[in-house]
């Protein structure tokens, strides 16, 4: 036995629509937010790693290289980019990447004689900063 008020009543009311609809709403604006903050921290992240690459490829290469007495003066200041010839190793895979390298040289005296070698890469799009250090006793 069905009521007279219970057999009318087969769909939503209004109110439940636009309760729904605000909810719904709600729900996709923060996904959208999640998302778009996602994709910017990718992106960082993807800078970040081909700077560090880049910067560890730089220190390997000065690392390779003789005489130890001229590292200061091949190496201190140098500055590159994809458009620099002679980059080593090179960079013209990379656009919007600059690497700068200072080489300090601490000694001779009789108890130290070292080299403090530091590569900072930078993206321009991005602005993601990798700095890297190496230390070459004398040898």
């Amino acid at each position: 036995m069905t009521t007279q008020g219970a057999r009318y009543r087969t769909g939503m009311t209004l109110i439940e629509v636009i309760i729904s609809v605000v909810i719904l709403s709600g729900v996709l604006i923060g996904l959208s937010n999640f998302t778009r903050q996602f994709q910017r921290l990718t992106t960082n992240h993807a800078a970040l790693a081909t700077a560090s690459e880049l910067a560890t490829a730089r220190l390997e290469a000065i690392e390779q290289y003789r005489p130890y007495s001229n590292l200061v003066g091949t190496f201190n200041g140098t500055s590159e980019t994809s458009a620099t010839s002679g980059a080593n190793p090179p960079m013209t895979q990379y656009p919007g990447y600059t690497r700068t390298t200072s080489v300090v040289r601490t000694g001779p005296t009789t108890t130290a004689d070292y080299v403090t070698i530091t590569v900072t890469v930078t993206e321009t799009g991005t602005g993601t900063t990798v700095s890297k250090s190496l230390v070459i006793a004398a040898f």
